[in-house]
């Protein structure tokens, strides 16, 4: 399976990045609340640094486990979660298409996950694969269209090479999910401006510009609750696998 983005990219850029979690950093915390029951087992597809792994057990009560490429969810993960008293189950390091399981999961998710894959339709089929029937599954991704193209288009270039923006489409995923036997509970944009970047910029003008366009999104997104596919900086789904097994009989218990 062919990603846009090399391991070693992410290898690097997690290696001297510092394990902090903040509650305040997780993003749809009211979506979580609406959709999720408490008790069962997790499953974070791309899940280091773990920070919604913490959240999620400890808001409701979840055994977490994930997958990464990154060789930290190994040595660095289980610390960080234990710290912050998440329930622990299993970290896996290695290639998430390549990955088997006899077990399946109360909830999967992953964030910012499928759009890295030129075939995420086969990425979102694996991560259905996993859900316990009558589970949960959570997908979200950055909107890079719209708007939002244009300014990291001009502002964000190479961040941008980094993304699948076919894998940006809403109406495929709801496509692609039913045909993996999930029934849809909630599939929209997620907020109504924002903006950031993952390119550092030497010259003034660039970093002025950047400093502008996120000050403007952030008081839009103050002032104005409009999830919308211009302005919007994520986009998020919560499916359900249809059955009737109920997630008492969740794989840890």
């Amino acid at each position: 399976m062919k990603s846009s983005v090399e391991n070693g990219y992410w290898n690097s850029g997690y290696a001297d990045m510092p394990l902090i979690y903040n509650q305040d950093d997780i993003e749809f915390r009211d979506l979580f609340d609406r959709y999720l029951s408490p008790g069962g087992s997790c499953f974070e597809v791309g899940c280091y640094p773990g920070n919604y792994l913490i959240y999620l057990s400890k808001r409701f009560g979840y055994q977490v486990n994930g997958i990464d490429t990154a060789p930290y969810v190994l040595t660095r993960l289980p610390g960080h979660l234990k710290s912050h008293g998440a329930t622990i189950g299993n970290c896996y390091q290695g290639d998430f298409l390549s990955f088997k399981s006899n077990e399946f999961y109360d909830v999967v998710c992953s964030f910012g996950f499928v759009e890295h894959f030129l075939h995420f339709e086969e990425v979102i089929r694996k991560h259905a694969q996993l859900v316990r029937p009558g589970g949960t599954l959570i997908i979200s991704c950055p909107n890079f269209k719209g708007i939002q193209y244009i300014l990291h288009r001009l502002l964000d270039p190479i961040n941008l090479r980094r993304h699948v923006l076919r894998a940006m489409n809403l109406r495929l995923w709801r496509h692609v999910l039913e045909q993996s036997g999930m029934e849809i509970l909630h599939q929209d944009y997620y907020r109504t401006a924002d903006f950031w970047v993952d390119t550092q910029h030497s010259e003034y003008l660039a970093r002025r510009a950047i400093y502008s366009v996120k000050w403007a999104t952030t008081q839009i997104d103050r002032r104005v609750n409009w999830p919308n596919p211009l302005l919007s900086p994520y986009m998020i789904s919560f499916s359900r696998k249809i059955g009737t097994e109920a997630h008492e009989n969740s794989s840890h218990r």
